[in-house]
C-alpha cells in the first residue's frame, strides 16, 4: 500500500507490567511500517520499566522507552506530543490493543478523507467472558453536529481506536491537572474546530475491567462539575459552542447522579440531581431519573431507621 500517513504510537504505562507488552506486541505485528512505538514509564511502582525494557531490548529498532517520575496520564500524553515524530498519533492505552491490520484501516482512511484531523475508528470490547464490536457513530461535515453529538455520548470515541493529526495539538493539549477524563477537552475541541471522519471497521480492542478508571468514583467525583469549566473555558472553542453549555451541564450532573447512586453515595445522588434540575428541569424530571432519586432517598432513610 502506497500512502504518505506515518503514524506514532504513544503508549502511557502506569503499573501494567501484566499488559503492556501486549498493548505493544499488537503494534509490532502490524503489517504496516512507516510507523514508531514509543512507551512512556509514568513513575511506575511494579515491574513494568524492567518488561518494557525488556521488549525494547528484543525490538530496537520499533520501540522506543522513556521513563519518568510519575505526572499522569494528562502529562503523559503531551510529552507522548513532544517526543514523536510522525505525522498521525495514535495513544493506546497499556491494557488494550491495536486490532490486527488496524494501520491499514487508518492509513486508507486518511487517503479516502484528506481534510480530516481526527480518524474515529469502531472498537472491540472484552470483558473477559465475550468480545463485542461497536461500530462508530457516523461522522458528518457539521462541527455543530459533531460536537453535539459528542457530549450526548451518541459519537463516542476511544483512545487507541482513533488516529489525530499533528497539527491538531498547536491549537489544544491535555491539562495536567485532571487525572480523570482527561481527554474529553481535547476531543470537544477537535470535534467543534476540524473535519473529522469514521471508518466502520475495528481499530483497537478495549479490555473492560473491573478497576478500570472510568468506574473510580472518586476520582470522577473530585473532578465533578469542573469537567464543564475544562471543555468550555479558554478551550478554544469558537463561539456558537456556548449554545450546548447547559445542556451539558444537566447530562454531567445526571452522569455522576447515576455514578454516585450504583456507589451509594446519597448525599452526591442529591446534590448532582440538583445541579442537573436548575440546569434542565424538564430533562431532570425524567422518570428514570426520578425513580433513582426516589429509590436514593429511601434506601437512605431505610438506613438511618435502622441504625
Amino acid at each position: 500500500m502506497t500512502t504518505s500517513a506515518s503514524f506514532s504510537i504513544i503508549i502511557p504505562a502506569y503499573n501494567y507490567a501484566h499488559s503492556v507488552e501486549r498493548a505493544a506486541a499488537s503494534v509490532c505485528q502490524q503489517v504496516y511500517a512507516n510507523r514508531e512505538i514509543l512507551i512512556i514509564n509514568d513513575g511506575s511502582t511494579d515491574a513494568t520499566a524492567e518488561v518494557i525494557d525488556q521488549f525494547a531490548a528484543a525490538h530496537v529498532d520499533e520501540v522506543r522507552v522513556l521513563h519518568q517520575v510519575n505526572a499522569g496520564l494528562a502529562a503523559v500524553r503531551n510529552r507522548g506530543v513532544a517526543e514523536s515524530t510522525n505525522e498521525w498519533l495514535i495513544f493506546l492505552d497499556a491494557d488494550d490493543e491495536l486490532c490486527p491490520d488496524a494501520l491499514v484501516v487508518l492509513a486508507q482512511a486518511i487517503v479516502r478523507h484528506p481534510q480530516a484531523r481526527l480518524i474515529v475508528g469502531g472498537h472491540e470490547t472484552d470483558d473477559g467472558k465475550r468480545r463485542r464490536y461497536v461500530a462508530p457513530w457516523p461522522c458528518v461535515e457539521s462541527k455543530h453536529e459533531n460536537f453535539s453529538n459528542y457530549l450526548d455520548k451518541r459519537l463516542t470515541i476511544s483512545n487507541g481506536g482513533c488516529a489525530m493529526h499533528r497539527s491538531i495539538f498547536q491549537t489544544t493539549s491535555y491539562d495536567a491537572a485532571l487525572r480523570h477524563t482527561e481527554d474529553m477537552p481535547v476531543f470537544a475541541h477537535v470535534l467543534a474546530n476540524y473535519a473529522i471522519a469514521s471508518v466502520d471497521k475495528p481499530v483497537a480492542r478495549i479490555y473492560k475491567h473491573a478497576d478500570s478508571m472510568r468506574h473510580d468514583v472518586d476520582a470522577a467525583v473530585k473532578i465533578g462539575m469542573s469537567m464543564e469549566l475544562a471543555i468550555f473555558d479558554n478551550n478554544g472553542l469558537p463561539e456558537w459552542a456556548q449554545d450546548y453549555r447547559r445542556g451539558y451541564r444537566a447530562r454531567r450532573a445526571l452522569s455522576l447522579m447515576k455514578l454516585a447512586a450504583s456507589h451509594g453515595r446519597p448525599a452526591l445522588v442529591r446534590h448532582f440531581f440538583y445541579v442537573a434540575f436548575c440546569a434542565a428541569p424538564i430533562q431532570a424530571l425524567h422518570p428514570r431519573y426520578l425513580r433513582r432519586l426516589l429509590k436514593n432517598l429511601f434506601a437512605h432513610r431505610g438506613k438511618r431507621h435502622q441504625t
